[in-house]
């Protein structure tokens, strides 16, 4: 039996790899996918949610939550090793940030499209949505200081991405191991160990 839905997700990835983020449509999935637009909207009823499944599939294999649960391993440890998936691995590999920046400059910037818009909206609410199952899990044992998920995460986000914005600023920014040892400075604060 064939997973329409999964069958969906695979050609609008293509259509992205192929041509571009700027042409994903419903009719171009649809196309790719060979099914008729009205099929394809019967499981995706608008582009949003069509974005929102293939941003959440390609973010969601690249997010894994690690040893969250794992409670003979320190809480701070923890929230650290899984926020640092949002930077990248080494100083070598810095570069990787540039997609993160063109994906806001495809969004905000002068040259804007509302596919690159549709995609910093999913990708910033999958972000939020993870870094909070991640402070949900340390709260339900006990491990914050306090349990206002949603403020734990905008300062969590809010400093990532200026982390992010810093490592890419040539010769002045930070070393990722800096970035790191940053980011355990704040957990530091939201842990009670």
């Amino acid at each position: 039996m064939v997973d329409r839905r999964h069958q969906i997700v695979q050609a609008a990835q293509a259509v992205i790899a192929q041509e571009g983020l700027g042409a994903l449509s419903v009719r171009t999935t649809a196309a790719r996918a060979g099914i008729g637009a009205s099929t394809l909207r019967h499981y995706f009823p608008t582009q949003q949610a069509l974005f929102d499944a293939v941003v959440s599939d390609s973010f969601n294999a690249q997010l894994d939550d690690l040893r969250i649960a794992d409670t003979h391993v320190p809480a701070a440890d923890r929230l650290l090793e899984c926020l640092a998936q949002f930077l990248p691995p080494s100083d070598d590999e810095i570069a990787q940030l540039l997609n993160w920046l063109a994906m806001y400059t495809a969004a905000l910037g002068p040259d804007r499209t509302e596919q690159g818009a549709r995609a910093l909206i999913s990708l910033t609410e999958l972000g939020r949505q993870r870094v909070v199952a991640w402070l949900e899990v340390l709260g339900d044992q006990g491990e914050l200081r306090h349990l206002d998920m949603a403020r734990h995460a905008a300062v969590l986000l809010t400093h990532l991405d200026g982390l992010c914005l810093a490592l890419l600023a040539p010769d002045s920014g930070p070393s990722v191991p800096d970035a790191l040892e940053q980011l355990r400075d704040l957990i530091a604060a939201m842990v009670v160990r």
